[in-house]
């Protein structure tokens, strides 16, 4: 068997001082233990009151007004409603090792503040991790959130895999109803509310093996990505794109119902690409509906003279919401970048297919340019070769080297091999003694 325990360290409750209406986070813990290391954190999850929710991982800002709690209690909700969250988790599997995780915070006198989350071996260690990232965080923003305040758990394997969670409970949505009092509209209700919203710039994202860097003066970016708030904003169509699309908006979360249309609209524009990329290029519907409910995830909707959708774009600044880059790669070769928040990734792109052409792809491109050359950021993308090969790789950075001064280079390149067999040898040669000294497959 194995134990676990669960651990505060100076918890504390941080309410504004002025009592409005706003965000209350609950403060969690749980550890659990399992045959396996998923099974451990799921038990976890249930220790914490919160196992049946999905989960919608945040980045870690908490917005103006908010309410930060510690509790013991289950949260309520329905099987399968989703829970958007800030959440550190560590494991153990060996016999004897420990598994500490805890979520710092600190809020200042308007309930506006900063979560971290860490992990590590021992209580001393996150505490001090804590404690590190906090200051560095409210130094780089020039301002004073505060004392810190910390919730840690922690698990000890004794035979079988053990997981330490601690998670701090941000809102609770269904699958029928947007997550805010004001949910993100149906395609048509966007475009007709876009008509009375004045057009402004707006912060941006989409593709597959080119990063641009690119600096020139504008405005300075948006980022309202930073607080789980759905809104729905206009911004300028260029004028070489209007004879096909009638307005962009900027979509933080799409309502789940919407977003399975999107999806169908996704599935028609990428289906082909299955058959010619060895690796998947294409979300499953769980994956693409979670990145709808993500505000860290921007999306870019092109709306035709109909009033329909007809393309999509996404473009984000989180790397964690990119489950196949490697964030530490970005921090390490492009510390300056990712020090100032300045690295974006651009997830997709897609144009329906009885729309497709320059037009809708530029009209969705330009402000998602823009958002990256107004912050002087870097913005990645990756392509596989087939779309390669048909000219997108070409096209994308004509649209991007189009609006600054732009550097574009390959960041990396993958190649996959295959050898095929036809049956046993029918010559006398001999078989090699050994192969070349060469690093393996990765």
């Amino acid at each position: 068997m194995s134990t676990a325990r669960s651990a505060q360290r100076r918890p504390a409750d941080t309410v504004p001082a002025e009592a409005a209406a706003g965000l209350t986070i609950t403060v969690r813990t749980g550890s659990g233990t399992g045959r396996t290391l998923l099974s451990a954190f799921d038990h976890a999850l249930h220790r914490a009151g919160v196992a049946d929710f999905n989960l919608v991982t945040l980045s870690s800002v908490i917005p103006p007004g908010s309410r930060v709690r510690n509790v013991d209690s289950p949260l309520g909700g329905t099987h399968g409603d989703v829970l958007f969250a800030v959440r550190a988790e560590a494991y153990a599997e060996q016999p004897g090792d420990v598994a500490w995780a805890g979520l710092g915070w600190c809020a200042d006198e308007t309930g506006a503040g900063l979560f971290v989350e860490h992990h590590g071996s021992s209580e001393e260690q996150v505490a001090a991790l804590i404690e590190t990232s906090l200051a560095d965080m409210s130094a780089t923003r020039g301002h004073d959130f505060g004392p810190v305040s910390m919730t840690l758990a922690s698990a000890v394997c004794v035979d079988r895999p053990v997981c330490a969670l601690v998670l701090a409970a941000y809102e609770v949505a269904t699958w029928r109803d947007a997550p805010t009092a004001d949910p993100a509209p149906r395609p048509r209700d966007v475009a007709e509310r876009a008509q009375d919203t004045p057009d402004q710039p707006v912060g941006p994202r989409t593709a597959h093996g080119h990063a641009v860097t690119a600096t020139g003066p504008s405005e300075p970016p948006l980022h309202d990505d930073e607080v789980v708030t759905s809104t729905s904003r206009s911004v300028p169509v260029p004028e070489a794109a209007r004879s096909a699309v009638a307005r962009v908006t900027v979509e933080t979360h799409v309502d789940p119902e919407t977003a399975r249309d999107y999806y169908r609209l996704y599935r028609q524009s990428f289906s082909g690409i299955q058959t010619l990329a060895v690796a998947r290029h294409m979300l499953h519907e769980s994956e693409f509906l979670e990145e709808m409910l993500d505000p860290r995830v921007h999306k870019y909707i092109a709306w035709g003279h109909d009033g329909e959708a007809v393309g999509m774009t996404t473009l984000t600044k989180d790397l964690d919401t990119v489950p196949w880059i490697s964030p530490q790669w970005f921090a390490h070769h492009l510390p300056d970048h990712t020090a100032r928040g300045a690295t974006y990734y651009f997830g997709f792109a897609l144009v329906h297919p009885d729309r497709q052409g320059a037009q809708v792809l530029h009209a969705m491109i330009e402000p998602m340019a823009l958002e990256v050359m107004a912050d002087r950021g870097v913005v990645t993308w990756d392509m596989c070769a087939a779309n390669d090969a048909r000219g997108f790789g070409q096209t994308y950075m004509k649209l991007l080297e189009a609006f600054g001064d732009v550097t574009t280079e390959v960041i990396d390149r993958q190649t996959y091999y295959a050898a095929t067999y036809h049956g046993p040898r029918t010559d006398d040669a001999a078989a090699p003694n050994e192969a070349p000294a060469e690093e393996g497959p990765s």
